[in-house]
């Protein structure tokens, strides 16, 4: 063990030198090129194949019959520059790639699945077929391994690469290939890891105070056994998470699965490690009196907790960055599995992997003076209601309350509901973008009826605008999707959805259904493609990154005033709290007075709201402003909510939360709860 020491102390000093680090650089440049280089050259040569298949199905029409369509009927091939490419694998899904029209449904995709038959097998071909992805990756690639070098990384980069490809070896000579990705994952990301942490403590190497207790506290990260558990458990498990995931599900489930996990996983190690790291930093070192060192030097208390505050959202933002890469680079990976069918690998490329935005119908709201004579009107007939009120059992003002919200409540549900062989036109508008957007927007629907079975399908006619109506079949209470034809938005971006509850025989016929169904306010909504997955990633970051800054806040502040025990206690607290404000909600929702109790029972019962409500106000917008399923489900992350996230959470919450405990601090006295268990 001393004689490895010694040799890495030499190899430290040797890498050192200026010399030595040109001559690292040009062999890291070197090997760079070699694996990179026939990737780059089969990417671009993908891609302008590509191009020239999707030249050729432009003329392919399976109506007309023409050469190009027939020959891809009947054996599955194209031809182009006089080579046929294509065969069986392609003739057997033929069919699937025509439209209504005859013409190609899906060009891009259509030519991208005929050239991955003669695509390189060492390659994949969801990313070879895109040549500046892959130039970028080698470019990044290339980069960090120069960045390592002048960073003093060189020699554990090299070591990495020595371990991973050992461990890969192994796992090859059995035919683990999932345990080969994943390890080579794991590798990369631990030099990921590591990199990033130079660099912030190459930026916070500066003579000022904050950057000093920040630089600080992220090597006290490094060699705490808490700390190195929750990172090395998330670059461990992360790249494991693909193997979990049965690769015969459709493809869009298994990436909306990898999603939804790792971002999960990413943001919860972070919370924890963050939760534990904040309240032991501070509460560990006003104990064991090493504060007393730091205070006495020129460092303001100010300072002391603000850089703390600095270095672990520094480390957040490395651990985030990492997280986000990893979902990245194996969302894609993912992609190059096959989809089910080619409705499979529309879905990924439209409803997935896709930022999207939603446009919901415009409901006509109840008109105040009617609703004030309904509610008028139901105390007067109720003889019952008159006497409670007038013997004070109940009060006035709230059984008013209590009547709008449920007439305002049945109001807008009756404009959800359609009975059988009825129909509803539904408005839509700000679908400009739509309109003019490449990808297909898309009606997603979700029905109740009878008994909301899902052993049960009902049919129901879908009109857009003033095309003919299309027959789906539905199951209750689950959501399904229709593709919406992008000439039935009118040039002014609105759109007249007719729903009829009913269905159309083979003879042509109508026939209404027995029983009506309705839809929840979400229920029926138009959705569109605004943007890609990568941006709406890094703006999901963002958010997630605002929300570590506050707990990270509440972690030093609590530490900074009260024991170890009781700041974790406290900041665990609130952190459950507010990640379970959106079921707070759902609870208000549901809970009612007893208005039969006598006067004990219901003041507890209103005290117990009125706590609730307080706590779900100000605790609200900690989960309103979730992330992971909005990526899930490809839903746009808008600038402003990440604005609005960072500005309410992160800043906000964050300097009040600190400047109460910074007042607080200041007048404790350092000595006194030094030493002891306090």
């Amino acid at each position: 063990m001393i004689q490895i020491r010694q040799w890495h102390e030499r190899l430290q000093v040797w890498q050192s030198a200026p010399k030595n680090r040109v001559i690292l650089t040009v062999l890291f440049v070197l090997c760079s090129l070699a694996s990179f280089g026939p990737l780059c050259w089969s990417s671009y040569k993908y891609a302008e194949l590509c191009s020239k298949i999707s030249a050729v199905l432009s003329e392919a029409n399976i109506e007309e019959r023409n050469q190009v369509a027939m020959q891809l009927m009947e054996r599955g091939t194209v031809t182009v520059e006089g080579v046929e490419i294509g065969g069986p694998r392609v003739q057997v899904v033929a069919d699937q790639m025509f439209a209504r029209g005859g013409l190609i449904f899906d060009l891009d995709f259509t030519s991208s699945f005929i050239a991955s038959s003669v695509s390189p097998g060492w390659a994949p071909a969801n990313i070879i077929e895109r040549p500046f992805l892959v130039a970028g990756i080698a470019f990044v690639a290339m980069s960090l391994a120069v960045l390592a070098v002048w960073l003093g990384n060189a020699i554990a980069l090299v070591t990495l690469i020595l371990l991973t490809g050992g461990l890969m070896g192994i796992f090859w000579s059995t035919s683990q290939l999932d345990l080969v990705l994943a390890t080579a994952g794991t590798g990369f990301l631990i030099f990921i890891f590591l990199l990033l942490s130079r660099i912030a403590q190459s930026l916070l190497a500066s003579p000022n105070q904050i950057c000093a207790i920040a630089s600080g506290l992220l090597l006290e990260a490094m060699r705490q056994r808490i700390s190195i558990g929750f990172i090395g458990a998330l670059l461990v498990v992360l790249p494991l998470i693909p193997i979990s995931i049965d690769n015969r599900d459709p493809l869009r489930y298994q990436i909306q699965t990898f999603i939804s996990r790792g971002s999960g996983l990413v943001f919860l190690v972070a919370a924890c490690l963050t939760l534990f790291l904040s309240c032991s930093t501070v509460a560990f070192e006003i104990r064991d009196r090493q504060i007393w060192n730091i205070l006495t030097k020129p460092v303001s208390r100010f300072q002391y907790l603000f850089g703390k505050l600095v270095g672990i959202s520094v480390l957040n933002g490395i651990i985030l960055i990492v997280g986000g890469f990893a979902i990245f680079v194996y969302v894609q990976l993912i992609n190059t599995r096959a989809p089910v069918d080619n409705q499979d690998a529309a879905a990924v490329r439209n409803q997935v992997l896709v930022a999207r935005e939603v446009a919901l119908p415009k409901y006509e709201f109840i008109d105040q003076v009617k609703l004030r004579e309904i509610v008028d009107g139901t105390i007067q007939n109720d003889s019952i209601l008159r006497s409670e009120i007038a013997d004070g059992i109940k009060s006035e003002v709230e059984v008013i309350r209590q009547i709008r919200i449920q007439k305002t409540a049945e109001f807008m549900s009756a404009q959800r509901l359609i009975d059988g062989g009825a129909s509803r036109v539904f408005h839509f508008s700000g679908l400009e973008e739509a309109r003019r957007a490449s990808a297909q927007p898309v009606l997603r629907y979700c029905f109740h009826t009878g008994r909301d079975s899902s052993h049960e399908l009902y049919p129901v006619l879908l009109q857009f605008g003033g095309l003919p109506p299309v027959q789906v079949n539905y199951v209750p209470v689950l959501s399904n999707v229709v593709p919406i034809p992008v000439k039935a938005i009118n040039e002014d971006g609105t759109l007249d959805v007719t729903i009829i509850n009913g269905g159309i025989t083979r003879d042509g016929q109508f026939y209404p259904t027995e029983g009506s169904f309705n839809f929840d306010a979400d229920g029926l909504e138009v959705l569109h493609r605004v943007g890609g997955f990568e941006a709406n990633l890094f703006r999901a970051i963002l958010i997630d990154w605002a929300k570590l800054i506050f707990i990270a806040a509440l972690g030093v502040s609590s530490a900074s005033i009260m024991s170890f025990p009781v700041a974790v206690l406290i900041s665990c607290t609130i952190f459950v709290v507010g990640s379970m404000s959106t079921y707070l909600a759902i609870s208000l929702e549901n809970y009612y007075i007893t208005n039969d109790a006598n006067f004990f029972v219901q003041s507890m019962q209103y005290t117990i709201r009125f706590i609730v409500e307080v706590v779900w106000w100000i605790l609200s917008p900690y989960s309103s402003s979730g992330s992971s399923t909005e990526l899930v489900q490809g839903r746009l992350i808008s600038w402003r909510s990440v604005f609005g996230s960072v500005a309410q959470v992160g800043v906000c919450w964050s300097m009040l939360v600190f400047t109460l405990a910074l007042l607080a601090f200041r007048k404790k006295e350092i000595a006194i709860y030094s030493g002891g268990d306090a």
